[in-house]
């Protein structure tokens, strides 16, 4: 792998300063150990990715974790806001859904569809699919990315990695966290926070978060509607009975509502021309016939006890999640013409997903020199998504198509066993073996029929027009296999060693696969094999006796086969998506992170990646060019077949990195904090084609914290994105031939005041 000479000093100044440790002057699940008398220093942190309580830099694996306080100052509101703190992350706007890549694995997926391979947990609960993923909430204990395939103690679906929201547990004083703000475009956001113990054995809390931005980023040329906004209400709250010393049982409720299209208002990419040859009218400016919106309501329950033996601690965790989306959206992002090959593509559709999982855990005492962990998992989701798929309509005049209505539904049943353990070979050496088994059985079922009430609808159904999954068709004589099941082994191997008391050196082989499965609303698409990925790596952890300093590394090497994919572009039929296997890649690529605290009240943060991810084998791809305009032609893309081996890989930047500067100073009129961060991605590729492309961009956060002394009142102002970056969240080459770019955040900023006690 090749490093340029800016990007190999960049990151030797990112060595020298610091890390992602943005998160990593973070806290621990409660406590966190104070760094010396005299106030400087780095904290300890403990974190849970390996399934039980551990010092992070003690934990061979490549982590960023970030303590709720710290998101705060850092002004990240959300789970969306997360590539803006850790180099690696990056994360596509679609539809309802946020599709996290990390090191370059992740998938172009939308909504309900399909799961991805960079997995999101919620206090140890997974969730299955995009749309799930993204939440505001002011009750977060910490944050943890797990960079790298976890297929042993995690299991399917995180190939690429996972992002686990740890939010805070009931505790035995009453306390109180409330704060509302106010900042551009109109948006007003209140949060509430309170927990208080309601007997010796029972407590409870409860946060809510309310987020208007009343106000667009831009609007629709079209219909003169504001464009860009976002609503937001939840609820969420822990019931925590401890009926003995050794038993824990909390109950957990999530409540939210939200109401956005920022992850589907899209545009025509600039510089390209749509098929009905209009271009791109401005930075956040959408031209649509109809407004586009997304409503999602999401409601999770668990259960999760904990019983502590004299050997082991047996945790079960009982999880039910229900979510139910509906959309519209021009999925060509243009207005369109009544004439075929220059409509727009209508596409409505109604998600829901009801899932349950069950899994029991028994991890050892860390008292021996052999720890362990045993567990099982079972996992039964039922995913249901109704498309209505049309042309562009004036008056009595429709083109494209037939109107096609297509009721489809995609049953996951999902078994597992794993053991982990990790042996101290020496009191410096330790040796960590891990297994896991999964079988997957995958079913796809449902109907599409024309879709009534358009002038070029049939009026009635003829068997001819009515399709099912399994039925006949060209090069399918037999149909589609509707039901499919998927079995892997995935294990790991990790050596660490001491070489002195801060300073520690790992190296491990893991192996990680997302399961195949069905596109649930295209019933001639044959179900994708499962992807693996085989991951390498070295890396180190050191801290300064002292703690001034702490400075951790790793380099990575990775086997990625059968990457599944899924395109809008032909041979997906129009307004549809064809999901598909695209054969090999290799990435590579080197970690930096770091934290200096060279004086009392100033930390200085930094990380940075650098990745080299091509695809080493593709000859099935599609690649695509802008049409030659004239006559009939008005824009848009033409494809054809092409072999894609040595094109990079959709979000996979060459160099990202992210500087910051937390700053606190007492004085008589009460304690300042300054805090400031800049994130960096260079350019990347939306498709493997690598034709629409990215230029790398900043985002630049700061805010300025004032809180009186002897008082848990405080004033914040803050900005985000205060250079002013315009670069995109989502785009490629959308559906009826349109290159397409959904925007990301232009600079906001605002005040928000705040309460603690």
């Amino acid at each position: 792998m090749k490093i340029n000479q800016p990007i190999g000093i960049s990151l030797l100044i990112a060595g020298l300063w610091s890390s992602t440790a943005l998160a990593q002057v973070s806290a621990p699940d409660s406590t966190s150990a104070p760094a010396a008398d005299t106030g400087t220093g780095i904290e300890e942190i403990i974190v849970t990715a390996n399934r039980r309580s551990e010092n992070l830099q003690k934990v061979p694996i490549s982590i960023a974790a970030f303590e709720g306080s710290t998101l705060t100052r850092l002004g990240i509101q959300s789970t969306n806001d997360l590539p803006q703190i850790t180099p690696g992350l990056s994360q596509n706007r679609s539809i309802v859904g946020i599709n996290a890549y990390l090191r370059g694995v992740g998938q172009n997926s939308a909504g309900y569809t399909t799961e991805l391979p960079v997995a999101t947990y919620l206090d140890g609960l997974y969730l299955p699919n995009a749309a799930a993923a993204a939440f505001s909430f002011n009750n977060i204990q910490r944050i943890e990315v797990l960079k790298g395939p976890q297929g042993t103690l995690y299991g399917r679906n995180t190939t690429g990695g996972l992002i686990h929201v740890i939010t805070k547990d009931p505790g035995d004083d009453v306390s109180v966290d409330a704060s509302a703000s106010y900042g551009n475009y109109d948006t007003t956001q209140l949060n509430f926070y309170g927990s208080t113990p309601l007997s010796d054995t029972l407590a409870a809390n409860i946060a809510a978060v309310y987020i208007n931005q009343a106000d667009g980023w831009g609007r629709n040329a079209f219909t003169g509607s504001e464009a860009y906004t976002f609503e937001d209400f939840g609820v969420q709250g822990k019931l925590l009975w401890r009926p003995g010393p050794d038993t824990k049982i909390t109950l957990r409720g999530f409540y939210d509502r939200t109401n956005s299209d920022q992850g589907l208002g899209g545009q025509i990419y600039r510089g390209s021309v749509g098929a009905d040859g209009t271009g791109n009218l401005g930075e956040y400016v959408i031209n649509e016939r109809r407004d586009p919106f997304a409503k999602q309501t999401q409601i999770i329950v668990s259960l999760k006890a904990e019983q502590n033996f004299d050997f082991a601690t047996l945790t079960s965790t009982t999880g039910y999640i229900n979510n139910k989306s509906p959309v519209f959206l021009i999925q060509s992002y243009n207005v369109g013409n009544p004439v075929a090959g220059q409509s727009a593509i209508n596409f409505g559709l109604d998600q829901t997903a009801k899932t349950f999982s069950q899994e029991l855990q028994l991890a050892s005492d860390s008292s021996s020199p052999f720890s362990w962990i045993v567990g099982a998992f079972y996992y039964h989701d039922n995913t249901r998504i109704v498309t209505n798929v049309y042309g562009t309509c004036v008056d009595a005049v429709c083109a494209g198509a037939v109107p096609i209505e297509t009721d489809g539904s995609q049953k996951t049943r999902s078994v597992s066993g794993y053991a982990d353990g990790t042996y101290a070979i020496t009191p410096t050496t330790r040796l960590t073996l891990g297994v896991r088994y999964t079988s997957d059985t995958k079913r796809i079922g449902g109907i599409a029929t024309p879709l009534p009430g358009f002038p070029n609808s049939v009026p009635a159904f003829p068997a001819s027009q009515v399709t099912q999954p399994g039925q006949p068709f060209s090069g399918f004589p037999d149909g589609i296999d509707t039901d499919v099941t998927f079995n892997k082994l995935t294990y790991r191997a990790i050596i660490a060693q001491d070489v002195a008391e801060d300073v520690n050196v790992y190296a491990s082989y893991n192996r990680g696969f997302k399961s195949g499965g069905f596109n649930p609303v295209a019933f001639t698409n044959p179900a994708t094999k499962p992807e693996v990925l085989d991951a390498f790596e070295i890396g180190f952890k050191s801290r300064t006796a002292d703690r001034l300093l702490q400075l951790n590394a790793s380099a990575f090497y990775y086997i990625y086969k059968d990457i599944q994919l899924r395109t809008t572009a032909p041979p997906a039929p129009p307004g549809g998506t064809l999901l598909f296997n695209a054969a090999k890649a290799h990435i590579k690529g080197i970690d930096v992170d770091a934290v200096l605290a060279p004086a009392e009240g100033l930390t200085l943060t930094a990380a940075a990646e650098v990745l080299n991810a091509k695809y080493v084998d593709f000859p099935g791809g599609v690649c695509s060019a802008p049409r030659a305009i004239g006559g009939d032609v008005l824009g848009g893309y033409g494809t054809t077949p092409c072999v894609l081996a040595g094109r990079r890989l959709p979000q996979a930047p060459e160099f990202s990195y992210t500087l910051g500067v937390n700053y606190a100073l007492e004085t008589e009129l009460g304690l300042f904090e300054f805090n400031a961060t800049d994130g960096y991605k260079s350019h990347v590729f939306w498709e493997p084609n690598n034709r629409l492309r990215q230029d790398g961009f900043h985002v630049v956060n700061a805010s300025l914290t004032w809180k009186p002394l002897d008082s848990g009142f405080s004033l914040q102002v803050y900005g985000r994105n205060l250079t002013g970056s315009y670069y995109y969240t989502g785009g490629g080459d959308g559906a009826g031939g349109n290159d397409f770019g959904i925007p990301g955040a232009p600079r906001t900023y605002g005040v928000k005041a705040r309460y603690q006690f």
